[in-house]
C-alpha cells in the first residue's frame, strides 16, 4: 500500500511539472492585437497562437538558436547588456521563426526571442508592417 502511494505521488508530481505556462503578449500601444504562447516546462513544442484583424493564427514556433550578436536583442528592444542582478548565471536569448496559419490558410511570418520565460513576437502582417508583441506584466 504504501508503495503504491508513493508511485502516485511520484507520477502526479511528473505530471504536473510537464505541464506547460502562458504567456499573453500585446502591443506596446493599442489592443489591435494579441497573442498568447503556451511553452512546456520540460519538454513539447511551443505552441503560439496570434490574434490580428479578426483572425486566428496559430502554430509552432520555429527552431530556437543562441543569439550572440545582440542585433536580435535591440530590434526586439531589450537593453544590449539586459542583466538579472539575483542570478549567478545569466539566461540566454534563443531566437527563432515561424510561419503562423489562420483556417482560411493564410500565413503570418513571425520572429520570436526568448529570454528565461519571456517571449516576444514580431510579425509581418499582409500590408508589410511588422507589429511587435510584448509580455503583459501581472
Amino acid at each position: 500500500m504504501k508503495t503504491a502511494l508513493t508511485t502516485l505521488a511520484l507520477v502526479a508530481t511528473i505530471v504536473g511539472l510537464a505541464g506547460c505556462q502562458t504567456s499573453l503578449l500585446k502591443p506596446m500601444s493599442g489592443n489591435s492585437a494579441s497573442a498568447t504562447v503556451k511553452y512546456p516546462i520540460l519538454w513539447g513544442p511551443t505552441q503560439i497562437t496570434v490574434m490580428l484583424d479578426s483572425k486566428t493564427y496559430t502554430g509552432v514556433s520555429g527552431e530556437l538558436h543562441d543569439e550572440t550578436t545582440d542585433e536580435q536583442v535591440r530590434r526586439f528592444e531589450w537593453a544590449p547588456y539586459h542583466k538579472h542582478p539575483n542570478i549567478k548565471q545569466e539566461m540566454k536569448f534563443l531566437f527563432g521563426s515561424t510561419t503562423l496559419t489562420a483556417d482560411d490558410g493564410q500565413g503570418l511570418s513571425c520572429d520570436h526571442l526568448k529570454h528565461g520565460d519571456d517571449w516576444r513576437l514580431r510579425c509581418k502582417t499582409a500590408d508589410g508592417k511588422e507589429i511587435a508583441l510584448y509580455r503583459v506584466k501581472h
